[in-house]
């Protein structure tokens, strides 16, 4: 089999299992293991893949431009964040950073509730600043315009004179081991500054992100609290990705 046949293969596989491991990979192409890591190593360094011990695991595939994913996954975008909003209570301080996920999530929160909100995400302040029951704090930076939000040091340094009730975490890709991640480490960095200063941690988990992972991890999955999930997602999620030793509640 020629070597663009096998990425083929690899690929295809990766769409079906989300994951490949290394020894059983090469079984089945009939090829050394040290020709497989080769393949899968000129895939990573395509963007196609994530290498991981033993192996690869899916990226998500959707678009790393702010502006070509708000259109994608509405609907979904809409249930996970309605099932998010009842864990907020009056007066709660609430850290969001960039997506469309969180996005959406601030164009639920109800106008009947005194909030404090905390972001670095453009989309998010256009959004927040005309509601006259949340006052609303901008995290200034360096501009990140591919995804609309600001990082760096002047971030992180604002970061430490609050402590946020939640930080909403805007997850590029979510998997069982890799926990969140993001392609971009700057702006990785920024996300694990604010999991730091946060009691609490939410997670919108959109189908097309499960299962996938990127370069830089943000948090690790025994570090979420609560990860919100489509309906009939919720009992293979808990079934498949939790463990004794993980508090991550699944809803």
């Amino acid at each position: 089999m020629l070597k663009e046949e096998r990425h083929q293969y690899i690929l295809k596989k990766l769409k079906q299992d989300y994951r490949v491991q290394v020894t059983m990979l090469s079984e089945e192409l009939l090829i050394s293991d040290d020709t497989l890591r080769r393949d899968l190593a000129e895939l990573n360094k395509l963007g196609l893949l994530t290498r991981v011990h033993g192996g690869a695991i899916a990226k998500s595939g959707i678009p790393v431009e702010f502006t070509k994913r708000l259109d994608t996954g509405i609907p979904e975008k809409q249930e996970l964040a309605k099932k998010a909003i009842p864990l907020f209570s009056e007066n709660d301080i609430i850290l969001i950073d960039g997506g469309t996920s969180n996005l959406e999530l601030a164009r639920q929160l109800p106008n009947d509730i005194h909030l404090t909100i905390y972001t670095n995400s453009f989309p998010v302040v256009n959004e927040l600043i005309d509601r006259e029951s949340i006052d609303l704090m901008f995290l200034g930076g360096k501009v990140f315009p591919s995804s609309r939000i600001t990082t760096g040091v002047p971030v992180i340094k604002a970061l430490q004179t609050f402590t946020a009730d939640w930080y909403v975490l805007g997850a590029s890709n979510i998997h069982p081991e890799k926990g969140t991640t993001d392609p971009n480490r700057e702006e990785a960095f920024t996300k694990i500054a604010m999991t730091e200063r946060s009691r609490q941690i939410l997670v919108l988990g959109d189908s097309y992100k499960l299962n996938t992972a990127e370069t830089y991890t943000t948090a690790q999955l025994s570090h979420i609290d609560y990860l919100i999930v489509k309906d009939e997602q919720v009992h293979q999620i808990k079934s498949t990705w939790l463990n004794d030793a993980m508090h991550c509640t699944v809803i």
